[in-house]
């Protein structure tokens, strides 16, 4: 009886599998280093990422495995290189990492903000200037309001954040405010009270300043759909692929997910994903919606 159960579940599963939308990639144009997946300075939240409690996890990507990603994709249209994490500039090399990446293409740093001080700006001022391709800063800022931020990230992430945000802006950058939208609020609500709290520091954004994406709880289910009406070119995984420490996924919230992997390094990986997870659901309704393109 257990067995016929189990039978059962599994043929639901693979129905599911086999009726899900399906996207195929017509060519790379972002590719996302995962610098470490665990490593990280916070721990927020929301974060999809579980980490152990107990101690700090140093699970960086080699850098050879980075400088081959960028050789065997060489011949692809890359428009935008980004580096993310975990905390992507607790990487031993990341300055390496971003010299080299800059030699190929733009690059998109995703970081919280909590090591970038005057000096690191400055710094990272100087790399930016060596290289003919740009490099953008994403610093993740969920609320305007510093009790209301500090609740998701955790004490004195607002005041460092904040900073590192004004110090970039100092040095000539034009930094994006990254927003994890917990409080399911509206882009015009967010977007007010950003722009009071940096004109008050000297930094007038713009709505390209300002990046949200929907709060994705942790354990929640989100109810499966098979007709979904989108436009899957807005999507990660119809441009884009990810390479981490365990190998290629196709998208950046799914990332060591085995739903996911796509191959083992970028020479050879699948161009075609299944839209079948939860997280895949929530994606999708969120452009279904026809909202702004704000997970990359």
């Amino acid at each position: 009886m257990q067995n016929t159960k189990i039978q059962g579940q599994n043929n639901t599963a693979k129905e599911k599998f086999m009726s899900a939308p399906q996207v195929e990639m017509k060519e790379l144009n972002n590719l996302f280093f995962e610098l470490c997946y665990r490593a990280c300075n916070l721990k927020c939240k929301h974060c999809y990422i579980e980490k152990n409690p107990y101690k700090q996890e140093k699970d960086f990507i080699p850098l050879d495995k980075i400088k081959n990603a960028l050789l065997q994709t060489r011949g692809e249209n890359l428009n935008s290189i980004y580096l993310t994490g975990g905390e992507p500039l607790m990487h031993p090399d990341f300055n390496s990492i971003l010299r080299m990446c800059l030699k190929f293409s733009n690059v998109t740093v995703m970081s919280n903000g909590l090591m970038i001080n005057d000096k690191k700006a400055r710094f990272l001022r100087k790399i930016d200037d060596e290289n003919n391709f740009e490099t953008i800063y994403r610093i993740s800022l969920d609320h305007y309001d510093e009790l209301k931020n500090d609740e998701i990230r955790g004490r004195g992430s607002f005041r460092k954040a904040l900073g590192a945000i004004l110090n970039l802006a100092k040095y000539e950058f034009n930094p994006i405010i990254s927003v994890c939208n917990y409080f399911c609020e509206t882009r015009e609500e967010l977007f007010k009270g950003f722009y009071e709290l940096f004109k008050k520091h000297g930094f007038e954004i713009e709505d390209i300043n300002l990046k949200i994406m929907p709060y994705f709880e942790k354990g929640a289910k989100e109810e499966y759909i098979e007709d979904f009406d989108f436009d899957k070119t807005k999507l990660d995984c119809f441009n884009s692929r990810v390479l981490s420490i365990n190998g290629v996924y196709s998208c950046p919230a799914l990332s060591n997910d085995f739903r996911a992997r796509a191959g083992s390094d970028m020479s050879n990986y699948s161009r075609k994903t299944f839209l079948d997870t939860e997280k895949c659901t929530k994606c999708i309704k969120h452009f279904s919606k026809n909202q702004v393109n704000d997970f990359c």
